[in-house]
């Protein structure tokens, strides 16, 4: 059995190529930076940018056949949509949607061979729209769509496409956001301040609390193993109480209600000053 893992530099990826190697799979570990990689022996990295044509290229030729591909790679831009710059939106499409199907373009041959698993790793955000986060949870949204149409274009052929919809784990990808919020911030003007302050400044203090709060990631790695071991998979597995909480709100309550719920958890103010 092998399987491609991209984003396995660090967090959920990470914890998925190390918890498969001491499986006693054989494990291809795909980062951006070979250093990053995880060491195992079972583990072998390859430089994969899911954004470059050419390396995805270069890595199908050399891969063989696949029992499984984990679509994992991914980046967050947070911040008002109405201040948000139009490149960022684009990066974070191009990354966890374009990226996602890219992959699963270069890869599907040897997984056709090895008559494989697709695993999509989503997020609550896929499911459930967040105030802040909605470049990120649009990326999303849009790759439980290209889940849905590849599990279903790929049906004939019995290869399962499986969503893993992860609530709060420890990530470097929450701190990471946070640097990049505050950049974008810096050259924010006075109205996109006066606007939207009050709220960043309780978004950051409730990112913050999540990561400190946060699960560990080898509880998604174990999800995702049974996604790819199980006789028959489930196509979405929602991981952490959070996650399954959230879903079942956005399911059963009104939508205002809803929106109020998430104000008052993340702790955003209701009421902003004017333009």
């Amino acid at each position: 059995m092998t399987v491609l893992v991209t984003g396995a530099s660090s967090g959920i990826g990470r914890a998925i190529a190390i918890r498969l190697a001491k499986r006693g799979e054989n494990v291809v570990a795909g980062v951006r930076r070979i250093s990053d990689a995880p060491v195992h022996s079972r583990i072998r990295p390859v430089a994969l940018d899911v954004t470059d044509a050419e390396q995805l290229t270069a890595a199908a030729k050399d891969i063989g056949p696949l029992s499984g591909l984990v679509n994992n790679a991914g980046i967050t831009f947070s911040g008002p949509l109405e201040h948000m710059p139009l490149d960022h939106l684009r990066e974070q499409l191009e990354v966890n949607a374009v990226g996602v199907l890219a992959v699963s373009q270069a890869f599907l041959p040897a997984l056709r061979a090895g008559r494989g698993r697709l695993v999509m790793i989503s997020s609550t955000a896929g499911l459930v729209t967040t105030p802040l986060l909605g470049a990120y949870g649009a990326s999303k949204f849009a790759l439980e769509a290209i889940a849905d149409a590849l599990r279903q274009e790929l049906s004939p052929w019995g290869l399962p496409v499986i969503v893993v919809n992860p609530g709060a784990f420890k990530s470097q990808n929450r701190p990471k956001t946070d640097v990049k919020a505050e950049a974008d911030r810096a050259v924010m003007d006075e109205t996109g301040e006066r606007q939207y302050g009050k709220a960043m400044d309780a978004f950051r203090q409730f990112n913050k609390k999540v990561e400190a709060g946060a699960g560990p990631p080898e509880r998604v790695a174990a999800v995702v193993e049974q996604a790819l071991t199980v006789r028959r998979p489930r196509p979405r597995y929602l991981v952490g109480s959070d996650a399954r909480m959230t879903v079942a709100l956005k399911r059963l309550l009104p939508t205002r209600t809803v929106d109020t719920l998430l104000f008052r958890f993340i702790g955003l103010p209701r009421r902003e000053s004017s333009a």
